[in-house]
């Protein structure tokens, strides 16, 4: 399940609530365009040498996350309100690749937020 949040809603309140229910939180900041989007997704999730900065290779990756002690992820795709309004369709297409692997995952969780 994705949930999508605006500038207006209580993020931090989101955020909480997640890591008191035992979520491990991974926050990644939106980017502005395609390259800095799979960078900050790179270094946000420290991501593996494999990782080729790529669309294929983001959906590998995030198939492989994992943590040591098997808690539910929940990724937080932050501050996608620039990527929205500049580069839509790259917008578009990331939410449709976390939203599919999300949608394969038992453990891992979406949250995006528009702000």
């Amino acid at each position: 399940m994705t949930t999508f949040l605006g500038r207006h809603d209580e993020v931090d309140d989101h955020i909480i609530t997640l890591v008191a229910h035992g979520t491990d939180v991974r926050v990644v900041r939106a980017g502005t365009d395609k390259r800095s989007v799979l960078s900050e997704f790179a270094s946000a999730l420290a991501l593996p040498a494999w990782f080729g900065h790529n669309w294929d290779a983001l959906v590998d990756a995030l198939r492989e996350l994992s943590n040591d002690d098997q808690r539910r992820i929940e990724l937080v795709w932050d501050h996608a309100h620039a990527l929205r309004e500049n580069a839509p369709e790259t917008y578009a297409l990331v939410v449709d690749i976390l939203e599919q692997v999300a949608d394969e995952r038992d453990d891992l969780g979406l949250t995006i937020i528009d702000r």
